[in-house]
């Protein structure tokens, strides 16, 4: 029996469906504040939302779709432009095999590339494995919200990662849209 082939690539709107799918499920967990799953068309605006500024990737298995993470803008203000939040979602039968490692390390190439300064995680307290990806992933623990979600009958508090990704030394460019970034080294990164 061959090895499966993970791929890596960025989201479209046409991967709304299968990407609800591997996200629905996570709402009746306390991993999101969610109480009900989006439809395939709120999700597709979702992506559509996302896709032009920042980055989306889809991880593959064997052109199958198992697992996704995207990048939001942390806050809307002026200021917090170069600040982002990650989200990262895979299938219950693809977590706990490195991919949100892989799809991490991906993300963090494109969004320095952008010029990010630092990416953000928030993180439903207890979730051991994504606290042991945040920390594997050189994020620092900056705090602990304490029941800030009221979700399946009780107080959730998050734990609130950070990783500086950028240079500081000066005023800062622009963000550079993904739609904007050389195509080729998109790839690469997507490829490596």
């Amino acid at each position: 029996m061959s090895e499966p082939v993970f791929t890596f690539r960025l989201a479209t709107p046409d991967d709304a469906e299968v990407l609800q799918a591997i996200y629905a499920p996570y709402v009746e967990t306390t991993v999101t504040f969610e109480y009900v799953a989006p439809t395939v068309e709120e999700f597709r605006q979702r992506i559509i939302d996302r896709v032009s500024v920042y980055p989306y990737i889809v991880c593959e298995e064997d052109g199958v779709p198992v697992g996704y993470a995207y990048a939001s803008r942390l806050y809307e203000r002026a200021a917090y432009a170069w600040a982002v939040e990650l989200s990262v979602y895979f299938a219950p039968n693809h977590r706990g095999r490195g991919m949100g490692r892989k799809i991490y390390d991906k993300m963090l190439s494109l969004l320095k590339l952008q010029g990010v300064r630092t990416v953000h995680g928030k993180v439903t307290f207890p979730n051991p494995a994504s606290d042991k990806l945040h920390n594997a992933m050189g994020f620092k623990l900056m705090a602990t919200l304490e029941n800030v979600g009221f979700k399946n009958g009780e107080w959730r508090s998050i734990n609130h990662w950070e990783k500086q990704i950028g240079d500081f030394s000066c005023a800062p460019e622009p963000i550079t849209p993904i739609t904007e970034l050389d195509p080729a080294k998109v790839q690469e990164i997507l490829n490596a």
